[in-house]
């Protein structure tokens, strides 16, 4: 299974270090092309895509739209802190589900 990211300069670098052969740098791609960029990975049998959080924001309807040409569960899309760490974001559905469902919040 090979494993594919889009990401910051910095982010990149340090997985192509780590053995990641599949890289996108997010700033050498135009906006309009990203669509048929992630439908690509879709179709070559990427098992897992990683996308740091903040390429995510900016690409978020793009990424909602691509994932009905999911075939079965594959590829996994993932999102990861980049290398100036994680985002400060709102509570997340699942946890706002489990905190509604049991009655607190988890650790």
């Amino acid at each position: 299974m090979e494993i594919a990211l889009i990401g910051d300069r910095h982010t990149v670098y340090g997985f192509r270090l780590a053995g990641i052969r599949r890289t996108l740098l997010m700033e050498d791609i135009r906006q309009e092309d990203v669509r048929g960029i992630l439908k690509g990975l879709f179709d070559e049998g990427i098992g897992i895509i990683l996308v740091t959080e903040k390429v995510a924001e900016q690409i978020r309807s793009i990424l909602e739209e691509v994932s009905r040409f999911r075939k079965g569960i594959m590829p996994i899309v993932v999102e990861i802190p980049d290398s100036s760490g994680p985002m400060v974001k709102k509570i997340d559905s699942m946890r706002k589900l489990i905190k509604r469902t049991v009655g607190f919040e988890t650790a």
